[in-house]
């Protein structure tokens, strides 16, 4: 697996690693009182430990002399889990090689597919268009598949996936920093991994029962794909959770170095995630395309990804809340003890958390929208009215609007105007026969090809990180540490930024390389501004009504024309849908804007959400400022600021869908969804790299590093907060385009809409269907209005039911951390070698994750089939129609609330408003009652409803060809709707089973705990009452917190007269409240000012 380097001193300073991992040293005294932490902790990267100074530190323990806590600890080291000390690892390096090679030879592969030296490979028919296949009732006419293209998608995706395996060696190579931070590491990594493990195991059933039914309802391409997109997602989240559990210990490493040094380890950290996400989902998608050669059909890749990523949402957001709940509310606002500090059982489980949550849930998700915009917008492109070879439906699509406007011909018999018309004199055959490159097939190309201009700007857009060396001299400084934030902000977004620009290049590549004047696209015969035009029959505006017949009908020719005539003009078709298309040589520029508006729309909401939840403007200032009331204050303060959050993001939402929709319709909308994310490779990373710097910093605090560590990973840990929340709105904002497109998709296969065959028929049988029989959506009946109702209703059941089972778990977390530091001799003091059990803890989150994923599960995964099944397919849409809107403001509204409230108790940390109101103060405790709150907001319910609007959509479409148009069939739904409430009843009555059990298990654990109180305090020799002179007046103590040593004569003298062994009272008698006294001084300057 890995190889272990040997210890040894490195030039330059840094941690390394000992040979021998159960022993340290401890600074001189010299180094101690030149500003230390506790005395004796190290201050710089040479005072780490190294394996010379291993007898040293022995001879100093046998002898009682003096240590610093990170020596004592590091006394107790399990040799057992120091299993990550390797600077390399041969799983990689094997995984580096076979990318390259695949590279190699699909690169070959791709040159023998672009000049057609591979047989019919080239020339693959899409199966959805296949004439007699009842697969699918929407029916276009048959198109290639762009091989070409999606070949290429797929060598570049391989080729992104062996340079994220060459991040990932880089990171390896890191420094793993002391052994008890590889023991941390290793206990956090296990835990995520078993967590993942027994998820996924879970999963794997449910998905395979999915893929049966699939296959019988539907057809087996569209259950395979299922599987597919299922696999590929679990595999980018375990991908990006290993090399994260990896690299949070080298940044803790790292962060000795500085801001520069342990960023650039995180964001590369991140890096593998963000590039995983799109070069697994390209790759995936591409690879779905070319096995099962039906676009549709990938239709269930989007579906399965949508499971996966709803059920590790959930999951994992109710697993790290749990514990992050249960840790803050017991550690740090009832045992006034630090975040992460080693004493407090939840703490390791609170790591793993960030983990199974934020890094293997969150992959999950955005792997899911970006999948789902190129199948949406791959989807869609394959029914434009842009035909293979197929003269007579584009000039019957050239003339829909006739029939739009003035409706079908009456007598003889009802027929369609456009088909009339293009019949006549056989006006069809001046229509071009369009190849390959100039069809559906390069409208379905181009998401993929984006997707792959994405891919290569995300390689360029995180090779290197700039950081301003000032940044670190303004976290040294009290006064100009608020520029922290803003300006490693600044250096993520440089790169993001730069992306962007690489996108619009390559998409301007693309959208005029694809259908400029100098392509097979704008070659055709009325394609081009000035090429051959083709015959179009135009109604005469200059009459008040048009569609009134210009002459009567006669025997031979019984129809009446509307008032017209026949021009020379360009091609500009009318879709099923009703939109009319602009001229085919306007084609390149609008798709260009389209990409632009969604790439537009990326960057503005991912600033409004800056604005919101970093600490460095007012909304989160003034949740902090509300502390000073009270946690009642900050709530109110932290929900109002959320609600108004959604205003701009809604905003900038709509006016991307009307001009995407004036573009170039629901394609537009649906291409701007993919140019959003076209950069999410490099948005990621500065989303992912956010929980690896939270783990860095709790294992800076468990290993007891210096301060200024715990710091620089504070620092970290702050910016991702935000670029966490950027990350939700961008989420957010996409999910609405996404699902808008597949709901579409949606509509084309309810059998709502006439499709292009029944439109056009051919030359030789009659068409089916008339454009003006397309069925209306009506809020006027009845089943649809109720069903817009559930719709509305269920984002917030959905999300009520995420957040009461994070409470349930947390309160679970509750009682086990109360119940270990009941137990445990000398947890809570902080004795030598006493250590909780976070296994335990582990456990219990993981448990009640994977219980309680049930619920949430199950009302998203029936909520379409009972409302389709039940009220038919047009209930259904209304239905999802508001779940879309519903799910869209309500998660931006939880996702921006949560992280303001975060930050707002990490500003109040840093002592903005006073060191007397930063930690542990009442202050600070009433901002952790908020964070609390927004916890369950913004890591668990929120995010998780972007993924509801879209699972419950792809759910709707790969079973819509199943339901009938109305009620007919609501039996089923009832039956199902049987069974969603026995799921329920019986979840109900298991959790009061549970709830019962735990109170009894608690009441016997009091009572436990107070007998042996009780007979303890019948034995101990107590030291006599604390007496204080009434002459006297409380005032500031000169003994600063966390200066006394543990075990030290004045710490057992202070502990003697009943002040806590580790959080000491801020005042003793003697001295006035007037007297004021900076404890951000060293302790030696402080007790020189006292004696003076």
């Amino acid at each position: 697996m890995e190889t272990a380097t040997e210890g040894g001193r490195r030039d330059g300073g840094g941690v390394q690693n000992v040979s021998s991992p159960s022993t340290v040293v401890a600074p001189s005294a010299e180094t101690a009182a030149g500003g230390g932490y506790y005395g004796y902790v190290p201050v710089s990267p040479d005072d780490y430990p190294y394996a010379e100074d291993v007898d040293a530190a022995v001879a100093a323990d046998e002898a009682g002399g003096p240590m610093s806590p990170g020596a004592r600890e590091t006394l107790y080291v399990n040799e057992r889990m120091l299993r990550d000390r390797g600077r390399t690892s041969k799983r990689l390096l094997v995984g580096a090689a076979f990318f390259l090679v695949s590279f190699l030879v699909l690169l070959i592969w791709l040159i023998l597919i672009a000049t057609c030296k591979t047989g019919d490979l080239c020339r693959l028919l899409d199966r959805s268009t296949v004439i007699g296949d009842r697969d699918y009732r929407f029916k276009t006419f048959e198109f290639l598949l762009p091989s070409v293209y999606v070949w290429a998608a797929m060598t570049v995706s391989v080729a992104g996936m062996a340079v994220a395996t060459f991040h990932a060696l880089k990171v390896i190579r890191e420094d793993v920093g002391t052994p008890r931070m590889v023991e941390l590491a290793t206990a956090i990594r296990q835990g995520s991994t078993a967590f993942l493990s027994e998820e996924y195991r879970y999963l794997f059933l449910l998905c395979l029962g999915v893929f049966v039914l699939l296959g019988i309802g539907t057809n087996w391409r569209l259950a395979g794909c299922y599987v597919m997109g299922a696999l590929l997602s679990a595999v980018t989240g375990a991908a990006g959770m290993a090399i994260a559990t990896r690299g949070n210990v080298r940044t803790a490493a790292a962060a000795h170095q500085g801001l520069a040094a342990a960023l650039g380890v995180a964001f590369r950290s991140g890096t593998v995630m963000g590039l995983s996400v799109v070069c697994i989902g390209l790759g995936g998608v591409a690879a779905a395309y070319l096995m099962f050669q039906d676009v549709r059909a990938l239709a269930g890749f989007s579906a399965g990804a949508s499971t996966i990523a709803l059920f590790a949402r959930v999951a994992g957001g109710i697993f790290t809340k749990a514990a992050d709940v249960g840790a803050d509310l017991v550690g740090k606002v009832e045992s006034s003890i630090p975040e992460d500090d080693p004493r407090n059982p939840a703490t390791i489980a609170d790591n793993v958390g960030d983990n199974v949550g934020d890094v293997a849930g969150m992959g999950a998700d955005l792997f899911e929208s970006f999948v789902g915009s190129i199948i949406s917008t791959a989807i869609l492109g394959g029914g434009l009215p842009y035909f293979y070879r197929s003269p007579l439906a584009m000039c019957v699509f050239n003339h829909l609007h006739i029939d739009r406007q003035c409706g079908p011909a009456g007598y003889p018999e009802t027929l369609s105007y456009a088909r009339y018309i293009c019949f006549q004199n056989d006006r069809y055959l001046d229509y071009p026969t369009s190849t390959t490159w100039a069809s559906n097939s390069i409208f379905v190309a181009l998401p993929f090809m984006l997707a792959a201009v994405g891919v290569l700007a995300c390689i360029v857009g995180t090779v290197g990180l700039r950081v301003s060396s000032s940044l670190d001299e303004d976290l040294n400084d009290p006064k100009q540490r608020s520029r922290v934030t803003g300006g490693l902000l600044w250096s993520l977004r440089a790169n993001v930024l730069l992306t962007a620009v690489l996108v619009l290049l390559g998409a301007v590549g693309l959208c005029w390389g694809f259908f400029g004047g100098n392509s097979h696209f704008q070659a055709q015969s009325g394609f081009s501004k000035n090429g051959s035009p083709v015959p179009v029959f135009e109604l005469d505006t200059s009459v008040a009504n048009p569609c009134r017949g210009q002459y009567e009908a006669d025997p031979a020719d019984p129809v009446m024309l509307p008032q017209g005539q026949i021009v020379e003009g360009v091609y500009k078709p009318t879709t099923v849908l009703g939109f009319q298309h602009g001229a085919a040589h306007q084609t390149p520029w609008r798709l260009f804007l389209c990409i632009l508006i969604g790439l537009s729309l990326g960057l503005a909401i991912g600033w409004v959400t800056e604005y919101f939840t970093s600490a460095a403007y007012g909304p989160t200032q003034g949740i902090a400022s509300a502390g000073a009331f009270g946690a009642g204050a900050v709530m109110l303060q932290g929900l109002g600021v959320g609600m108004l959050s959604t205003l701009m993001p809604l905003a900038f939402v709509v006016a991307a869908i009307l001009s995407a929709y004036a573009l170039f319709g629901p394609y537009g909308i649906a291409l701007a969804a993919v140019g959003m994310l076209s950069t999410l490779g490099v948005t990621m990373a500065t989303d992912a790299y956010g929980p690896v710097a939270d783990n860095a910093g709790g294992i800076a605090e468990m290993a007891k590093l210096p301060p200024s560590v715990r710091e620089t990973t504070d620092a970290l840990d702050a910016l991702g907060n935000t670029t966490a929340a950027t990350g939700k709105g961008f989420s957010n904002g996409s999910a609405v385009l996404t699902a808008y497109a597949l709901l579409t998709a949606l509509l084309q296969d309810s059998g709502e809409l006439p499709s292009p065959r029944a439109l056009v028929g051919s030359p030789f049988e009659p068409a089916t269907a008339l454009i003006n029989q397309l069925r209306v959506v009506s809020l006027l009946d009845p089943y649809v209005l109720v069903s817009v109702l559930v719709g509305v209703m269920l984002p917030f059941l959905f999300g009520a039911f995420v957040i009461l089972a994070v409470s349930r778990a947390a309160q679970a977390m509750i009682a086990e951390v109360r119940h270990q530091f009941r137990v445990i001799d000398g947890l809570r003091a902080g004795a030598i070698g006493v250590r909780p059990d976070h296994v335990r803890c582990v456990g219990i989150a993981t448990r009640a994750a994977l219980f309680e994923m049930i619920l949430p599960g199950t009302i998203a995964f029936m909520s379409p089939l009972i409302v389709g099944f039940g009220f038919g397919q047009r209930a259904l849409m209304g239905m999802l129609l508001a779940a879309i809107a519903s799910s869209f403001v309500l998660g931006t509204m939880m996702s921006n609330a949560g992280g303001s409230f975060d930050n707002a108790k990490k500003l109040v940390e840093t002592g903005e408003f006073g060191t007397r109101h930063a930690k542990s103060s009442e202050w600070h405790k009433a901002t952790v009652a908020g964070d609390t709150l927004g916890d369950g907001m913004k890591d668990a319910a929120g995010p998780s409803l972007n993924i509801l609007q879209k699972l419950m959509t792809s759910i709707g479409l790969v079973t819509i060809g199943l339901m009938n148009a109305d009620q007919e069939d609501g039996w089923i739904g009832a039956i199902l709707l049987g069974v969603t409430l026995l799921v329920v009843a019986l979840f109900g009555m298991w959790n009061i089973k549970l709830n019962r059990d735990h109170r009894r298990a608690a009441a016997a654990a009091a009572a436990e705990h107070a007998a042996k109180e009780t007979a303890r305090a019948e034995t101990e020799i107590k030291a006599p009452p604390k007496m204080v002179s009434p002459f006297f007046e409380d005032g500031r103590s000169i003994v600063a917190p966390d200066v006394v040593i543990p075990g030290s004569q004045l710490h057992e003298a202070l502990h003697a007269v009943g002040m806590p062994r580790h959080a000491f009272a801020d005042t003793l008698p003697g001295l006035s409240d007037r007297d004021e006294v900076d404890f951000s001084r060293s302790p030696a300057r402080l007790m020189d000012g006292a004696a003076r």
